[in-house]
């Protein structure tokens, strides 16, 4: 979102609005000249489908689209850090001869989201596929978690709760933690994050880039600020 501080740069000409197109590929990089900086404001993301390449659609199916699950995950990733957003697509039925048993699915609809991350080389917006997943471990909330008791929270170990999904194997790389300097190291208590590792399994391949409703699509609104987060041009 534009903050009064960013439209405040803009009207004095230390800052431009700026829009990008990320889509059509796994991953897509947003270069940033030298002096500036960038504030990523917003990004909208469309919907897309896990279908084979078919210039007809006869294979846009529930069956093949549920094979690779029905979300899409996008990593913002550069060095200021990493953001990773998750999409539920949408999809519309379509009869076909005016058969209401015989239908394929087309996707629908688009999510906006409204956010502040800041960069200063570089953005790579990574694409991929966030599936079923494969197992899970079912058991109160650990104790040294805060926790509220029951009904407004599931309450944790050691009191009255209802056991909760601590733990879950996604389809790709069977252990993944996330190493990068602003999550806590592995061992060290710290937030959990719901995602999908970048691999062979939840890869977008290339013949689900063919056709417009299987590519990813993502509009990403920002700001290009001239100078440096500690140093704006005068």
């Amino acid at each position: 979102m534009i903050t009064p501080k960013l439209e405040q740069l803009i009207f004095e000409g230390k800052a431009f609005f700026k829009t990008f197109v990320a889509g059509g590929s796994q991953r897509i990089n947003l270069n940033i000249d030298n002096d500036r900086f960038i504030i990523i404001t917003d990004v909208t993301y469309f919907s897309s489908g896990s279908f084979p390449a078919d210039e007809k659609g006869e294979n846009n199916t529930f069956t093949n689209m549920s094979t690779n699950g029905m979300n899409t995950q996008l990593s913002i990733i550069g060095e200021r850090g990493i953001n990773r957003f998750l999409f539920r697509n949408n999809f519309v039925s379509v009869p076909i001869n005016n058969d209401s048993t015989n239908f394929k699915l087309l996707p629908i609809g688009h999510t906006t989201i409204n956010c502040y991350l800041l960069h200063t080389t570089q953005v790579n917006f990574a694409f991929s596929w966030a599936q079923n997943l494969l197992a899970q471990t079912v058991a109160p909330v650990p104790a040294e978690n805060f926790a509220v008791n029951l009904p407004t929270d599931y309450g944790r170990d050691g009191g009255v709760n209802i056991p909760v999904t601590v733990d879950a194997t996604v389809q790709g790389a069977g252990l993944y933690v996330d190493s990068f300097t602003s999550r806590a190291a592995i061992g060290v208590d710290g937030s959990n994050e719901f995602s999908f590792p970048i691999d062979n399994v939840n890869n977008i391949p290339d013949n689900n880039r063919v056709n417009s409703w299987n590519y990813p699509i993502c509009h990403v609104n920002y700001v290009e600020v001239i100078g440096l987060p500690n140093n704006i041009a005068r």
